[in-house]
């Protein structure tokens, strides 16, 4: 069953630099500097991007008891493990992505249906009117915030460093059909959050600031982070 990922979730998993994208940079980098230079070592390449993708692994297993252990303490008997697996194509094995969450509410109105652009190649990013709070492991005081809802369109501009990968794994559906035939997508309920929905979800770093972290707000390198949503509607 093939995987339907769009462009823009490339985009915000690049900025999250998470390591199969980070690789392709690097074999994407190389490539074009090949075309000036005799030196290029395709094998040296493939390396780094093993290598690469090998400091990702090392944090899903790093992050992976501090996750469950606060999902144990934290959330709620209906705590959902996300089974979906994330791939390394350099290293040519997949893992659980370390995801877990829960409904806290469920949806009121389930009429609205997340859909594919007319060619079938692309999501259509809806208007999510919605509250979320963002915190550390460590503390239950937000780190992020918007605590009286607000209209967010992840298609728009992200100057604000507010959007990441979780974003869209706990916004989007798990699947979309294609011609009859399902088509995995990257989130982790099976039609997506509806009007109503309070979802709470942890991720480890890498669907969040990932290396780089979040200076501004106080939000260290590889740090998982805790996101709760609340949709007020959707356009």
């Amino acid at each position: 069953m093939r995987r339907f990922i769009p462009i823009n979730y490339f985009n915000i998993l690049m900025k999250n630099l998470l390591g199969l994208l980070t690789a392709f940079a690097l074999l994407a980098t190389t490539f074009t500097s090949c075309n000036k230079s005799d030196d290029f070592n395709y094998e040296e390449q493939i390396e780094a991007a093993k290598k690469e993708e090998r400091k990702q692994d090392s944090l899903f297993t790093a992050q992976k008891s501090i996750i469950e252990a606060y999902v144990s303490n934290n959330f709620g008997a209906n705590a959902i493990e996300d089974t979906t697996k994330h791939y390394f194509q350099y290293l040519e094995k997949s893992v659980k992505r370390g995801i877990w969450y829960e409904i806290i509410t469920p949806a009121t109105d389930n009429s609205y249906e997340y859909k594919l652009n007319a060619s079938q190649n692309g999501v259509l990013y809806p208007t999510w009117k919605l509250k979320y709070k963002v915190n550390l492991l460590t503390s239950e005081t937000p780190v992020l915030s918007d605590l009286e809802g607000s209209n967010y369109n992840l298609s728009l501009s992200n100057s604000n460093n507010i959007f990441t990968s979780a974003w869209v794994v706990a916004l989007f559906p798990a699947k979309y059909k294609v011609n009859g035939q399902d088509i995995n997508y990257v989130g982790l309920t099976k039609d997506g959050v509806k009007k109503g929905t309070k979802i709470r979800v942890i991720v480890p770093s890498i669907y969040a600031y990932g290396v780089q972290g979040l200076t501004s707000k106080n939000i260290p390198a590889n740090a998982p982070l805790v996101y709760e949503f609340e949709i007020l509607d959707i356009q």
